[in-house]
């Protein structure tokens, strides 16, 4: 049976500004749902805004700051 689709805002999201709708592999989809129930998050945005978050971190930290 299929699991229940619930919109929430992401908790992650401090200050929503938008929308994105982008195409993806089916690959990348699977792998953002594998995420979602590993970060134990409610949503693919959640997924989303961590990996960004991330990998922001990791090129800021790459440049030698800022």
């Amino acid at each position: 049976m299929p699991e229940p689709v619930v919109v929430v805002p992401p908790r992650f999201i401090t200050e929503p500004d938008g929308f994105i709708n982008v195409p993806v592999s089916k690959k990348t989809r699977e792998e953002i749902h594998h995420l979602k129930k590993s970060m134990k998050v409610t949503s693919q945005a959640e997924v989303i805004e961590k990996a960004v978050a991330i990998v922001r971190a990791i090129d800021i930290a790459a440049k030698g700051g800022n």
